[in-house]
């Protein structure tokens, strides 16, 4: 700049310049842009790229501060056996108990010990176990007179003339057959024909005059519609609702119902039914067919699991309308699920809890069409444009007023509003949670942090008010459909166990199970029940009362006392 215009500009006022020359800048930078409009867009995106791994960086830096906070300056010395053991259990108590900074407490659901029997004498003994087995009658009796009615109106196809057992009588062998768990036909017949239980059973259920056996039982669901069964079931649930039995148990004010599928059982060749579902395995690609089922179960908000409904996957094979045998799918399948839901159900409020394979269009539209509510899991790398908007809010995270779940930090952070659908008819929500709690190393036995971030698709507009509701006591119960079904794979139902290769007796053994597990979940979470539960385990008190009813511990006059005592069932609220 030469000399004569410094002077001039020196001369003049020392604050208008400035704020001249700054003017002067802001036009010609606008001109700029106007010219290159997609020079700004690209500078514009750049620039929020670069801030969003700004923000990336910064959390990671912030938690690794926390780590190393937390974190011993030395190398701890390796723990092995008994010590190892030791500081586990300490380590665990310590995250269990009440904390300095105000987390939570987290009550244990069973509390069973590791101790020697409480009582002292046989009479002692006697009235403990008089008191555990009249508590499961109360419950079986407000609920097995029910199904028993829409038994005996499920359609005879028998010759008459060569009819011993009735049709009800056989489905209450089946039923009670997966009340006890009993493994096998073989089982069935071995454990259920003997007149002590039979006696026992007729003292409550006079409907029960029969012993059958359980080949008759799989003869007769070969001819039986399963829906039938199935019809009872949701019975037996809609009376339940309708007695408000889970008013206090609703996520938003509607049932929440979760959906997911699992496999039933596989089944190498091609000797089974053509339903059955077929693929190819291993190197040499030999066909094995196998059996999957979508499960769908109501998760109430004090962990309770009932099973509702289940939708099998099958092989389509009328070739004029698909010559290639395609074979069914999750999300089809799904399609049908809601369609009996919405017949069962047609004004029922319905919250659907599910996992990320069933955040598609298709299946949402499904959904908004039955004006139900939904949650569902956001699968970040398969709609990444729903990710992006929801990390845009990641720094607007919140904390609420509420105690911590289960000793977990939570900040909750959302996107309203966000249109989707084939025609923009969807109106979705994008919820997230970070998490922080403590978890104890395996290896070393020391407490340490982890961080997990969560995020969801919602129908439900988020906000203060109902996110822990949504979050905690909805979308984390949803959980819950997977111990359920571990339950009846691995802890006494069979649920890989086909009863029969007949595909329409299958389906009826499945069904008789669903709903056996439906009634001793119920009768788990029954009020008188559940201390038994707490104290003793499930599998403690259910063998308390099967021993009961399979052993002449009680006389029949006493089985004759109960069947006068009014039914109730109370469920536990917590």
């Amino acid at each position: 700049m030469s000399t004569s215009i410094l002077s001039k500009l020196l001369a003049q006022d020392h604050a208008s310049y400035p704020d001249y020359l700054c003017a002067k800048m802001d036009i010609l930078i606008a001109d700029f842009w106007s010219k290159y409009p997609d020079m700004r867009e690209l500078v514009n995106k750049k620039r929020e790229k670069q801030q969003q791994e700004a923000l990336v960086t910064r959390i990671a830096e912030v938690l690794q501060e926390k780590i190393n906070e937390v974190a011993p300056s030395e190398p701890a010395p390796l723990l092995r056996g008994a010590a190892l053991r030791a500081k586990i259990r300490e380590s665990f108590h310590e995250i269990r108990c009440h904390r300095e900074d105000g987390n939570a407490e987290i009550v244990p659901r069973i509390q069973a010990h590791n101790r020697k029997c409480s009582t002292e004498s046989i009479e002692e003994e006697n009235e403990f176990r008089e008191e555990a087995v009249a508590a499961q009658i109360k419950a079986w009796r407000s609920m097995l007179p029910l199904l028993i009615r829409r038994f005996s109106r499920i359609p005879d196809y028998r010759r008459l003339t060569h009819v011993k057992h009735k049709v009800t009588v056989l489905m209450m062998f089946g039923l009670f057959a997966f009340i006890f768990r009993l493994c096998s036909r073989r089982e069935m017949n071995r454990e259920l024909t003997s007149p002590v239980v039979f006696e026992h059973l007729k003292k409550l259920f006079p409907e029960i005059d029969t012993i059958p056996h359980a080949d008759t039982l799989e003869r007769l669901l070969e001819k039986t519609d399963p829906r039938e069964i199935e019809k009872a079931h949701i019975a037996l649930i809609k009376d339940l609702i309708n007695k408000k039995k889970f008013k206090k148990l609703l996520i938003h004010g509607c049932v929440p119902i979760t959906v997911d599928g699992t496999q039933k059982l596989y089944r190498d060749g091609l000797l089974q039914d053509e339903h059955w579902c077929e693929r190819k395995v291993g190197k040499e690609n030999e066909k094995q067919q196998y059996v999957y089922a979508l499960e769908a179960n109501l998760t109430l908000k004090n962990g309770l699991n009932v099973p509702l409904i289940t939708e099998y996957l099958y092989t389509h094979n009328n070739q004029l309308l698909n010559t290639e045998d395609k074979q069914d799918s999750e999300t089809t399948a799904f399609e049908r699920l809601a369609e009996r839901l919405k017949h069962y159900f047609p004004r029922l409020k319905i919250i659907l809890f599910s996992d990320a394979m069933y955040a598609t269009q298709e299946v949402m539209g499904i959904i908004h069409k039955h004006h139900w509510e939904f949650i569902i899991r956001l699968p970040k790398e398969k709609l990444k444009n729903f990710a992006e908007l929801l990390n845009k809010r990641r720094k607007d995270s919140i904390t609420l007023d509420h105690p911590y779940y289960r000793n977990r930090r939570q900040a909750f952070y959302w996107e309203s509003d966000v249109s989707s659908g084939y025609e923009w008819q969807l109106k979705l929500h994008l919820i997230g949670c970070l998490e922080q709690y403590e978890e104890v190393n395996k290896k070393t036995g020391e407490i340490e942090p982890r961080f997990v971030d969560h995020a969801c698709i919602s129908s439900v507009k988020p906000n203060k008010n109902n996110l822990y509701e949504l979050i905690n006591h909805g979308v984390r119960k949803k959980e819950l459909i997977e111990d359920n079904m571990n339950t009846e794979k691995n802890r006494g139902y069979n649920y890989k166990h086909a009863f029969s290769y007949d595909w329409n007796a299958m389906q009826g053994f499945h069904y008789l199970m669903r709903l056996a597990h439906a009634i001793n979940a119920l009768s788990e979470f029954a009020k008188k029940l559940k201390d038994y539960v707490k104290t003793l385990g499930c599998r403690a008190t259910f063998k308390i009362i099967k021993d009961a009813l399979f052993n002449p511990w009680f006389s029949l006059e006493w089985f004759a006392e109960q069947r006068l005592k009014s039914p109730q069932l109370r469920l536990q609220l917590e």
